[in-house]
């Protein structure tokens, strides 16, 4: 008799854990590159598991899909990218066959800090670009509405003229290939570097760098986007990728905050790519060159002598080479200089996928800059 009583009492209780206990997710989530995917295991956590396409040490740079990833893509119900301009690989097949998805080009979202590409691989003054508070419209249309932005790549009214189509700069790949058949002197003059420089990524890039997530203020606003399409796919778990993203948004102003504190004083260094600005200018990191822009083209001779030049005389302390590329020629330089090496990883290719990846990507690289 007292255990019929206690029934009731036991169905009650049955009931609310039910009604706080999250269910499986009811949406497949597929996301480009680790960062990405990082942010979106973060909100995630307890309903599901987002997939990944570029893993382990890949670069998004040229990745050549697998039969597995052209799986992820049929299944997906929604695609988190960054844009053409950085997995320029995942371009015809989000079309031909992510044909049911909900594709996100993070990119192109609202609240984000945007910072136009550097088109040289010495970092001068006028490169360091301002901020596109809100930018999240499309490139194209972007570039359409402000004929000269940001004088694009501040450059003075002369090289202006010396790009009778300047409109068309960054656009036509073939084009622009062709009307520079003189890559070997990329790095010889400003102007020069303008003209040669069409292909930043392998490919003609649009005006915005796209490693937007290496500001911790735009991972918010990254993470911020995800929530809502994932509430608007799952709504049952609606309340855990709310509570999530009130953890995650906390963690990172934490993460902030304690990086600025670590990387106060900054000393200079050279970079194997220019992939870090939005880094450099969120934690005042002095950057002062890169080896290459374009990391499908080793540096020339002259590109290498204007590096050694920046070494010699600006005090550079470090050079720093990437796992996803061949580290050689970097160490190459830093021996014959007599400089310390280090390696700094914009993708995590070291650490393991996961909600904690992106934090300990955002301090390995502090964990870097600071050895330097």
């Amino acid at each position: 008799m007292k255990n019929i009583k206690k029934i009731p009492l036991i169905l009650s209780i049955l009931s609310v854990l039910t009604f706080f206990t999250p269910v499986n997710a009811e949406v497949k989530v597929v996301t480009s590159i680790k960062p990405l995917h990082s942010l979106a295991s973060y909100l995630m956590d307890g309903v599901g598991k987002p997939d990944l396409i570029v893993d382990g040490y890949a670069s998004p740079h040229g990745f050549s899909m697998k039969p597995s990833h052209a799986k992820m893509l049929q299944d997906a119900d929604l695609i988190f990218w960054v844009g053409e301009d950085l997995e320029n690989f995942l371009e015809k097949p989000l079309n031909s066959i992510a044909k049911k998805a909900e594709k996100i080009e993070l990119m192109d979202i609202k609240g984000l800090n945007v910072l136009s590409f550097r088109e040289r691989n010495i970092f001068d003054e006028h490169d360091d670009h301002d901020d596109h508070e809100g930018h999240a419209k499309k490139k194209k249309d972007d570039h359409d509405d402000h004929d000269d932005h940001d004088g694009h790549a501040k450059k003075k009214k002369d090289d202006h003229d010396d790009h009778d189509d300047h409109e068309g700069h960054a656009k036509k790949k073939k084009d622009d290939h062709d009307d520079h058949d003189d890559h070997e002197g990329h790095a010889k003059k400003k102007k020069d570097d303008h003209d040669d420089h069409d292909d930043h990524e392998g490919h003609g890039h649009g005006e915005y760098d796209p490693h937007i997530w290496l500001d911790p203020i735009n991972a918010k606003v990254i993470l911020k986007e995800m929530t809502e399409h994932l509430i608007e796919n799952d709504s049952k778990n609606a309340s855990t990728y709310k509570s999530n993203l009130d953890k995650a948004l906390k963690d990172i102003d934490k993460l902030t905050m304690n990086v600025m504190t670590e990387l106060n004083q900054s000393v200079a260094s050279i970079v194997f790519h220019d992939a870090y600005q939005y880094f450099e200018k969120r934690f005042n990191v002095n950057i002062l060159g890169a080896f290459t822009v374009n990391t499908d083209v080793m540096p020339g001779a002259e590109q290498l002598a204007e590096i050694r030049e920046i070494i010699e005389h600006e005090n550079v302390s470090c050079v720093f080479s990437e796992p996803q590329f061949n580290p050689d020629i970097i160490k190459a330089v830093a021996k014959d200089m007599n400089i310390k090496t280090g390696v700094v990883d914009p993708l995590g290719a070291t650490l393991n996928p996961g909600k904690d990846l992106y934090f300990d990507l955002i301090r390995n690289m502090s964990s870097s800059f600071k050895g330097c």
